[in-house]
């Protein structure tokens, strides 16, 4: 199972693609709630802005989410 997003940092603007994969049997999304850690942080590779301070703030700057098996 696999999530990729494509989001737009809120602080530079740079569009970029974020995967969350199930590797080793962790993850740090939820895939059936959709809900995305926040103690892990994901940053804007551009500015290092970084993107999960909350869900609320994650789900602003989400612009394409593709999920699969």
């Amino acid at each position: 199972m696999g999530t990729a997003y494509k989001i737009r940092c809120r602080y530079c603007g740079t569009q970029f693609d974020h995967y969350n994969g199930n590797d080793y049997g962790t993850t740090i999304m939820c895939i059936g709630c959709g809900h995305v850690e926040t103690e892990a942080p994901i940053r804007c590779p551009a500015c290092m802005g970084r993107i999960n301070t909350s869900q609320e703030e994650f789900d602003k700057q989400i612009e394409t989410v593709m999920m699969w098996d």
